[in-house]
């Protein structure tokens, strides 16, 4: 039955799981004191940075962050979810995985179908090897395709031999076998003699269709010569529905070592050539075009998406398509690229012809989805005028609106929007452009009607009154730095101070924003002073020692600092320990998960490699004191009447407290200091 694995199960598989036995069976472990060391199974290095701690029974990588329990390292290391995994364990310590009271899924229910399949596929291997005619099937795979019998055997390819019933009469021996392989697609009932079928697949290649999991949920034929039609896929059954599944992306889990991007390509013969020359991390749709939950599957498993197309005019128009299946799902730190073959290529020929390298220089030089998304709206304007630029600006827009409100990368689109448009990011964010007429709402998702950007939703409003003092401390270099970049004082002043660019004075020419593209994939916020203080502990814990906090500091409730102050207290106790015992000596979630959060973040490289860690953090608790200072002076000139600051001390207080903000660029502030000011000197 479907359900809730329970905790306690999981708890008791756990404790019955050694960890190091799991690594072991995965990588070499080499035995360094009382813990194991090893080359990280996740990135590509050269001198091992992976920790085992079979005590704690938990990993960590000094190299790329990764860590966790044998639960996560299978996970990881194997490309499965969270309840493969626990199967995968389970099976290994002989443990039947137990289930809370549930319906059952569509597997459970189609077990005896499944069964079938599976014996299905092993008909069809047998004949490509046993077959009288095989000889048929294996030069067509060798000669024609050059394919490897070790890749055939790798991707399960198969022969389904001339006849009307070769399958029916070895696997449908029965009645409730021929219902199922009825129900599953292999078998079709005749027209005039209900009761009675005949195979689906004659004389063809066949391709079994695996699930994540590895189980095998539909078939497709291909012909041998000029038979119509080409392909010939298995109909959706109550196990395979074509627009959810990809084809190859369990032999990709399988076989790629560090699986990091996937590319999308449109045939079988496309995944499985470019495997045999090494590049084992493509997909096939199955008949359709890309959609959202494609996308949305791919970015459980990588962070990287390359759709590959051919040149020709409907590969330009299933780009678009996949294009649009991609907005709505985008997610920050995840990206869509495009790569587009030459003319009269696809993937199994242009890498035959050119070769694994050639291919891969190829992926890294694909456009980006803005590329493609502003490309897509200059081509579909016709005027070179004003009228031409705000309609390239709507056609932009509709797009852009299609992707999470929250997103960092939906800003990034809407700056260069602006950039390129002319028209300030404000009118874009605040505009109100119409569903696109063929994007339909994700499931579970509101159809997007505006673009409600981050940059729109701090722009609401005029600048807050602050006479009545109500003040909060400027976010400077130790606070929320990405907020800054949309505080509303600053953008207000820069609207305000520059007049916009007219649409006439910038040329308008298909391709501009080819030198305009930014930065891609969407990047994670940048860390504040704090957090990267915090990594430069994390990676440097002898500076600890050296470094003191004042009370005030210790004392504040900001939780950024809080979590800092632990790391700082803990290595400056233990100036001998790492990261890796802090990981394993910490029971508070909120500290590991921040800890982790903080090492598997794109900015933690950079830290481990400077050498004036111990500055930036003295640079950190510097700034925060001048910071505390500034907030009780402030504080105080708040509980004083206009009145009261005539004396002579007072005044230079409040220039020095002015000439401060200044250097610290806190707009906020300096705006309510300047309104005491005039107050003051109107008392005069």
């Amino acid at each position: 039955m479907a359900g809730r694995i329970p905790d306690q199960f999981i708890d008791e598989l756990l404790a019955r799981t050694d960890l190091t036995d799991v690594v072991a069976s995965r990588i070499s472990l080499k035995k360094t004191g009382q813990n194991y060391s090893a080359l990280c199974p996740f990135h590509n290095e050269k001198s091992p940075s992976f920790s085992l701690n079979p005590n704690k029974q938990f990993y960590y990588c000094f190299g790329c962050g990764a860590g966790g329990n044998a639960i996560s390292f299978v996970m990881e290391h194997d490309h499965l979810d969270f309840v493969d995994a626990i199967e995968v364990l389970a099976k290994d310590a002989g443990m039947e995985v137990p289930r809370e009271q549930g319906a059952p899924d569509r597997y459970e229910q189609n077990a005896e179908l499944l069964k079938r399949l599976s014996e299905s596929s092993q008909f069809y291997q047998q004949q490509l090897t046993q077959h009288p005619d095989k000889k048929k099937a294996t030069d067509y795979l060798s000669k024609d395709r050059g394919l490897s019998g070790q890749i055939a055997k790798v991707f399960g390819l198969g022969y389904a031999p001339s006849g009307w019933d070769n399958l029916l009469k070895k696997v449908g021996t029965r009645a409730e076998s021929q219902e199922q392989l009825l129900l599953g697609g292999m078998l079709i009932e005749k027209k005039d003699q209900p009761g009675h079928y005949y195979d689906r697949f004659r004389d063809r290649i066949i391709f079994p269709i695996r699930d994540s999991r590895g189980r095998v949920i539909a078939f497709g034929g291909r012909a041998f010569g000029d038979e119509k039609p080409k392909y010939l896929n298995s109909p959706e059954t109550p196990v395979f529905q074509k627009s959810q599944e990809l084809y190859g992306l369990f032999e990709a889990k399988q076989n790629t070592p560090i699986l990091d991007q996937i590319i999308v390509v449109e045939g079988y013969m496309d995944v499985i050539v470019l495997a045999q020359h090494g590049i084992t991390n493509a997909v096939a749709t199955l008949g359709t075009s890309v959609n959202s939950q494609h996308i949305r599957k791919l970015f459980k498993l990588v962070s990287k998406v390359v759709l590959c197309f051919d040149g020709d005019k409907a590969g330009r128009s299933a780009a678009i398509r996949g294009l649009e299946a991609a907005l709505p799902v985008m997610q920050d730190e995840k990206q869509v690229r495009f790569l587009f073959l030459p003319e009269g290529e696809d993937p199994d020929s242009l890498v035959r012809k050119e070769g694994k390298e050639a291919f891969n220089h190829r992926l890294e030089d694909a456009s980006s989805l803005s590329h493609v998304l502003f490309d897509h709206a200059r081509n579909q304007v016709t005027l070179g005028d004003e009228e031409g630029e705000a309609q390239f600006a709507r056609n932009a827009m509709e797009m852009i609106s299609q992707i999470p409100k929250e997103l960092t990368f939906r800003s990034v689109l809407l700056r260069q929007l602006s950039d390129q448009s002319g028209i300030d990011s404000e009118t874009l964010g605040n505009t109100v452009f119409k569903t696109r007429r063929h994007q339909a709402p994700t499931q579970g998702q509101e159809p997007t009607q505006q673009a409600n950007t981050p940059l729109a939703q701090h722009f609401e409003g005029d600048i807050p009154d602050l006479s009545h003092y109500d003040y909060e401390p400027p976010h400077d270099a130790y606070g929320d730095a990405q907020y800054l970049d949309y505080a509303a004082p600053t953008s207000h002043t820069q609207n305000q101070g520059s007049p916009k660019k007219p649409f006439g004075k910038k040329p308008f020419s298909k391709g501009k924003f080819y030198n305009d593209e930014p930065a891609l994939p969407p990047a994670a916020p940048s860390l504040s002073k704090i957090k990267q203080a915090t990594l430069c502990l994390l990676f440097h814990p002898h500076i600890a020692k050296e470094i003191d906090l004042p009370d005030p500091l210790v004392n504040q409730a900001n939780e950024e600092l809080q979590i800092f102050c632990k790391i700082w207290r803990y290595f400056a106790k233990h100036p001998t320990k790492n990261t890796g015992h802090l990981l394993g000596e910490t029971t508070d979630t909120t500290t590991m998960s921040a800890i982790y959060a903080l090492l598997n973040h794109q900015d933690a490289t950079t830290k481990q490699k400077i050498s004036n860690a111990q500055q930036e953090v003295l640079d950190m608790i510097s700034a925060l004191e001048k910071n505390l200072g500034l907030n009780s002076s402030i504080e105080r000139l708040k509980s004083r009447g206009n009145e009261s600051i005539k004396d002579t001390s007072s005044k230079q207080e409040l220039r020095n407290l002015m000439d401060l903000i200044r250097q610290k660029n806190g707009k906020y502030c300096l705006l309510f200091i300047q309104k005491r000011k005039d107050s003051v000197d109107k008392s005069d």
